[in-house]
């Protein structure tokens, strides 16, 4: 009897601390993930909002390919807002899922929510006005990947809210992080793209003067569509056993050691020389 009773305290234990793993190492990830977001935020808004105050538009285009066009006031509106706010969902996105600020200031929590709804949904919407009005320097592949991440950014910001108002608040809060994760698209490229870079030594899969090869079809789909997958295992993992929630463990953990490899890469690489 007390044989048995000390296996199952054992095994209650092993899975406890699996548990622990698991959580901590997810936390670690987010850690990371939003410092890499803030660093980003601090590069958009220093570059573009720099050369915006100077009258130099045309410095978009060092970075953003066909960013400024003379004369094309709409299609440069567009770009203008789609910056704009995408500073605003770098910074805002991230603390709704701070639980220390969502439990303790809810009202904020809310209000940041609905701001944070309301500008992904419209940088998506000037996201996809760029790419019909101007395309992407990956061609049409390019194009699609960005309308189908828009696509996949709308039905999660829907799902979202209608989870909310069912009061399904673990569902809400699910739907809540698949839409940060596709909203980070752009960012998720942008490391993905310089921990390539960094570990091959150059441009390996894809042409640098034409943008276009495997490597960048594989990251222009991947850059949403992988950290989605990761998420759904990592939903998974937490009703499994203790194996699974080992083996995903060390899944988020090589994930996590790549966002910051890429964040490392990406902002002495990318981001502070173009300031």
């Amino acid at each position: 009897m007390n044989s048995n009773k000390q296996v199952i305290e054992k095994a209650t234990g092993q899975t406890s601390q699996m548990d622990n793993l698991l959580k901590n190492t997810a936390i670690v990830w987010f850690c990371i993930a939003v410092i890499g977001q803030w660093l980003f935020a601090i590069y958009v808004g220093a570059f573009y909002g720099g050369s915006a105050i100077q009258g130099d538009f045309m410095k978009w285009n060092r970075v953003l390919p066909h960013g400024y066009v003379e004369g094309a006031t709409m299609g440069n509106l567009a770009v203008a807002i789609h910056l704009f706010f995408a500073i605003a969902i770098l910074v805002g996105g991230p603390l709704q899922f701070i639980p220390q600020i969502r439990n303790r200031y809810r009202k904020f929590h809310r209000l940041n929510g609905r701001l944070y709804l309301a500008t992904v949904v419209l940088v998506s919407l000037s996201g996809v006005v760029m790419v019909l009005t101007r395309g992407t320097v990956s061609g049409l592949i390019g194009d699609i990947s960005i309308n189908l991440n828009a696509l996949l950014i709308f039905i999660c910001a829907y799902l979202t809210i209608q989870k909310a108002r069912a009061k399904n608040f673990t569902a809400h809060s699910q739907w809540a992080f698949r839409l940060f994760l596709v909203a980070s698209g752009v960012w998720f490229f942008r490391i993905g793209l310089m921990f390539w870079l960094m570990v091959m030594g150059g441009p390996v899969g894809f042409d640098p003067e034409t943008f276009r090869g495997p490597f960048l079809v594989f990251l222009g789909f991947g850059q949403y569509l992988l950290p989605l997958v990761i998420y759904e295992l990592y939903l998974r993992s937490k009703k499994t056993n203790m194996i699974y929630k080992t083996i995903m463990s060390f899944v988020l953990l090589g994930f996590t050691v790549v966002t910051a490899v890429g964040i490392f890469a990406a902002t002495m690489g990318l981001w502070l020389p173009s300031l």
